[in-house]
């Protein structure tokens, strides 16, 4: 394998990985954990990564101080999924997960037997905060406080959908754009009671703290905004504790919102405006993590829930060269901007061209955090403690596609599935296609007739661990 001029990273074996194990172990230092989560921002979103028409300074210098990955993926290509594989280590189909989103109709989420990384992160006293969107379930025992963090700042779904009328209120709410509690409650009861009016409440989002709601419905202008001060003010209180923040982003899904300072300012329109927000946001962040001495403490990854939705006009986001967007089992889908910041132990500077994914940031927090990742189940990531000092990158076995659509294993790709997925209610034909991700990123050459054991060996290889997955 070619070895990249910024940093030596390439395949390494287990063997290699546990050898190393000792003296990484005996440097441990408790860092601090942050995850800025965007939401359907695609590849090429970020201007690191070649986005044109706005500008992202701060998560560009956050690439020059730190280490940006070409082959990062989300665990799934929609919301629910792709937060409990962040979340978990896991593919959410091992515990049940159907092929759909919450939404305020739901009365299912995330099991509370799932172990999350603030769980995991709490048995070395860390503080734990979840800033942002859940979407993992809104009922009470699947919100974030159940799920290992000390605290919740955010909307409990995507913010183009509406409110459960019967989630708790706080005493003193506050309801905006002349709402009531009446129409607060208006939008409750069964799934088609529930529908009869969600386009009058569409759009208009409950910002819960804890397990209630404080605002409805939410000015949404102001959300990244709101957020981002609240994680300087949780990094600011905890700094003299190790911590876990985790900061989900509203945006840039649809419907799409930029505070005055920023609404109006790019050339992009409220695409980038919303871009350059979010960079801001990023930049508040790190330069709160300089001011207070805690940088070279505190491991930061900045990465997306999946790629971009498309067949939005000016409201889309870019998968750069890469075929597809969220929704469907093409790279577009799932590969996603991802960069990682820790001065002093994150080489400055770097590109990682490994198979890297959401599903790793499990295991890799809990070793550095001294602690163990859960044993009584099968996790899906891997450690890549060392992949993040610029060293050897564990070998991936498999990666597993929207649902069980697609497997890659290496650097070869099958794929059965429709050529859009059913995207925006398009259908085509079911396909089998076959791609070289190393020689063709674009998924633009099938090559299913040229190597017919390949596919023999990739169709079962799909079929068994699709068993084994959605047990």
């Amino acid at each position: 394998m070619e070895m990249n001029k910024s940093v030596k990273i390439c395949v390494g074996v287990a063997a290699l990985i546990l050898a190393t194990s000792a003296s990484v172990a005996s440097t441990v230092d408790t860092p601090n954990f942050i995850i800025i989560f965007a939401d359907d921002l695609g590849y090429g979103d970020v201007g690191c990564y070649g986005a044109q028409g706005y500008n992202t300074p701060e998560i560009d210098r956050m690439a020059q101080e730190g280490m940006r990955f070409t082959d990062f993926s989300a665990s799934d290509s929609i919301c629910t999924p792709s937060r409990a594989g962040l979340l978990t280590g896991r593919y959410a189909q091992r515990w049940g997960y159907k092929n759909s989103v919450y939404f305020p109709w739901s009365n299912d989420g995330m099991p509370q037997s799932e172990v999350t990384i603030a769980e995991v992160l709490k048995a070395a006293d860390y503080q734990t905060a979840m800033i942002g969107k859940w979407h993992l379930g809104h009922k009470e025992k699947y919100l974030p406080t159940h799920q290992g963090f000390d605290a919740y700042f955010g909307i409990p779904y995507s913010n183009d959908m509406t409110q459960d009328g019967n989630t708790a209120l706080a005493k003193d709410v506050t309801f905006n754009d002349g709402m009531t509690v009446a129409d607060y409650r208006a939008c409750r009861g069964s799934k088609d009671e529930i529908k009869k009016v969600y386009n009058t409440f569409k759009n208009q989002v409950p910002l819960m703290r804890g397990t209630e709601v404080i605002e409805w419905p939410v000015d949404q202008s102001q959300l990244t905004k709101r957020y981002t001060e609240a994680a300087v003010d949780f990094i600011q209180t905890n700094q003299e504790k190790p911590f876990f923040l985790y900061l989900a982003h509203a945006m840039p899904h649809v419907p799409l919102y930029a505070s005055g300072a920023f609404k109006g300012e790019t050339e992009r329109g409220i695409f980038g405006d919303v871009i350059e927000e979010l960079d801001w946001s990023v930049g508040q962040v790190l330069q709160t993590l300089r001011e207070t001495g805690l940088d070279e403490n505190t491991l930061v990854i900045f990465t997306s829930d999946n790629g971009p939705w498309a067949g939005l006009r000016e409201s889309s986001g870019s998968a750069g060269p890469l075929r597809g967007a969220k929704f469907t089992s093409y790279e577009g889908g799932q590969r996603v901007p991802c960069i990682a910041w820790r001065p002093g132990f994150v080489p400055a500077g770097t590109v990682c061209e490994e198979q890297i994914s959401t599903l790793d940031l499990l295991p890799t927090f809990a070793r550095l955090a001294a602690v163990e990742p859960p044993t009584d189940r099968q996790l899906d990531g891997l450690d890549i403690r060392e992949v993040l000092k610029g060293g050897y990158a564990p070998t991936r076995n498999f990666t597993f596609y929207r649902d069980g659509q697609a497997i890659r294993v290496g650097d070869w790709k099958y794929r059965k599935g429709k050529k859009v997925d059913g995207l925006h209610g398009v259908e085509s034909p079911v396909v089998e296609q076959l791609f070289n991700l190393k020689e063709d990123v674009s998924e633009s050459s099938n090559l299913i007739g040229q190597y017919p054991e390949k596919v023999q060996q990739l169709t079962e290889r799909l079929k068994r661990e699709k068993e084994g997955i959605l047990q």
